[in-house]
């Protein structure tokens, strides 16, 4: 452990310019090709991230290009910037104002971030080149959804009173696999889904509630035919501390491929098997703002459960998930008082977050049982845990360097993991608008073989390609290999809007270097899952393509 901090630390020691004068950023939230739509999408954003927000033109070069923005922003009001816009869950980049760009792609606004006076011209402010770096997207990881939703009286400025927002996502998605399931299930599982998002504001902005409720309906697997509440809460905003009551997403974490910090929300397995699809998570959270950074306290009231397929679906763990059978550590139950707190700074170019949980494991264990004679299945069993975490990334230039580490307690004996690596961007790939980003990054657990993770000791390599583009087109490929039992996980996460109202998703995951399990729940299949150097097994048979059509009202 020892050693790889020291790797880490003589990594950042020898990067250029560590120690230069601190940066200036301004968070992107899109590119639009018709300027109301880029208004729209502004008036969005502001009122999702409490951000003072503003639209750029391009001059002279066609097509004509408005792209969404933050101010110009730096130290610490860069880092709060930064944490309203992960923890929105809308994907964002940063540009860093001295990134050099095109001759003749200088950006004036045409949406000041002050609030305009009555009968005036909006200001004109001259901006540097258009940047062509491609940081790392938002670990939710998608483009903006959709430039043209309705909004009723909202203001681009982040501090002017906000009255309501409706939006309503349709879905229309299909996952189909190269083989049969373990138990014969079928090859295409079509499903539809909904996301409805309100979000309504008073008291010149200070007061806002929000409510997003999410379903989805799969025809063949039950299990994950499913409803949520996503996000449900009150949020008040005073000067120096923010109080939101309710059910929440909170996102932790800077890492692309395993998200080790991110544990206040549980995960919707059967929405993806990535870790970034979460529940609503019902909690009390006070943020106090001060100039030495900023201090969560979270109280969470209630446990939510994982979510696992039925035996019609796939991507399962080889043996049917029996969650009435789950028990608890706790004699709570589910009703056990949760707690974390949380401080997050920054030192020049170094974005950092430490914090404490204490509570019920949101990953539970799964203990094999025999559910009828000869045939098994697991049962849940949610321990009660005490995890200390740190992330950090810093910024570089055209390099990111990223690191999260975890110390837990509570499952066995103590145990440490972490995850670290770097990106790089390559501005302008062979001489077009289009930026690639390299990740690299390495997962470890010092519980090797016995750890209930497969990310115990592997490589992970991707590219994030993105055109720069009216229609946000983006695409993400990774690797992730075992360096000692060879598995193998190549995985594809691709968009691109269609039009104002519709957006293509395209993801898939191809499994290799582990040996199937064998068909059925009997003894056959217990025995070969016991295999620690094939753990991925129950995803051999699962290699999957998804589409889904989005609608946007």
């Amino acid at each position: 452990m020892k050693l790889r901090i020291m790797v880490i630390l003589v990594l950042i020691g020898f990067t250029p310019g560590l120690g230069a004068a601190e940066q200036s950023y301004r968070i992107v939230f899109g590119s639009f090709q018709q300027q109301v739509n880029a208004d729209r999408w502004a008036q969005h954003i502001a009122v999702l991230t409490r951000l003072k927000i503003g639209v750029q033109r391009s001059v002279g070069i066609t097509p004509i290009v408005y792209r969404v923005t933050s101010s110009s922003l730096s130290g610490e009001s860069l880092a709060l910037a930064t944490r309203k816009a992960r923890d929105s869950g809308m994907p964002y980049w940063r540009l860093p104002e001295s990134s050099g760009g095109k001759q003749g792609e200088n950006y004036v606004s045409i949406a000041p971030w002050e609030e305009p006076q009555p009968n005036k011209d909006p200001l004109t402010i001259p901006l540097p080149p258009l940047p062509q770096a491609a940081p790392p997207k938002n670990t939710h990881g998608e483009a903006p959804q959709d430039e043209s939703k309705h909004q009723a009286q909202i203001p681009a400025s982040g501090d002017a009173p906000v009255r309501q927002e409706f939006n309503l996502d349709l879905g229309l998605q299909s996952r189909f696999f190269a083989n049969s399931g373990i138990n014969g299930q079928n090859s295409a599982l079509p499903s539809v889904s909904a996301l409805l998002e309100y979000r309504t504001s008073w008291n010149a902005g200070r007061d806002a509630f929000t409510f997003s409720p999410f379903i989805r309906l799969e025809a063949e697997d039950g299990k994950r035919s499913h409803a949520d509440i996503r996000e449900l809460y009150w949020n008040r905003v005073s000067d120096d501390w923010e109080l939101n009551v309710g059910f929440q997403q909170v996102f932790w974490g800077v890492t692309e491929f395993n998200h080790l910090v991110d544990i206040i929300n549980q995960t919707d397995f059967v929405e993806d098997i990535d870790d970034e699809e979460k529940l609503g998570q019902p909690m009390i959270n006070l943020s106090l703002v001060r100039n030495w950074g900023i201090l969560d306290f979270m109280l969470l009231t209630g446990f939510r459960e994982r979510t696992f397929p039925g035996d019609d679906g796939r991507l399962g763990f080889g043996l049917l998930v029996d969650k009435q059978s789950t028990t608890y550590a706790s004699a709570a139950g589910k009703h056990r008082l949760d707690g974390a707190v949380r401080w997050s700074h920054y030192l020049g170019p170094v974005v950092f977050g430490v914090y404490h949980f204490s509570g019920t494991n949101r990953d539970p264990q799964l203990d094999v049982y025999e559910k009828s004679p000869g045939q098994f299945a697991y049962r849940p069993h949610y321990t009660t845990i005490d995890q200390t975490g740190f992330d950090a990334q810093v910024i570089v230039g055209d390099w990111v360097y990223k690191i999260e580490a975890i110390s837990r307690s509570g499952d066995g004996q103590r145990f440490q993991a972490s995850t670290f690596g770097f990106e790089k961007s390559i501005v302008g790939f062979m001489g077009t608008r289009a930026d690639l980003g390299l990740v690299a990054e390495y997962m470890y657990d010092d519980r090797g073989a016995e750890a209930t993770t497969i990310y115990e000791h592997d490589l992970a390599l991707g590219t994030r390609w993105s055109m720069n583009d009216t229609s946000d087109t983006q695409a993400l490929m990774g690797l992730i290999w075992d360096t000692r039992t060879r598995e193998t996980i190549f995985s594809l996460e691709a968009s691109r809007r269609l039009g104002e109202r519709w957006k293509l998703n395209l993801e898939g995951r191809a499994f290799g270097g582990g040996t199937r399990l064998p068909k059925g729940s009997g003894l056959d299949v217990l025995e070969a899952l016991q295999d620690l150097d094939n753990k991925s097994a129950p995803l051999q048979r699962d290699d999957y393509i998804q589409l889904e059509l989005t609608r946007y009202l």
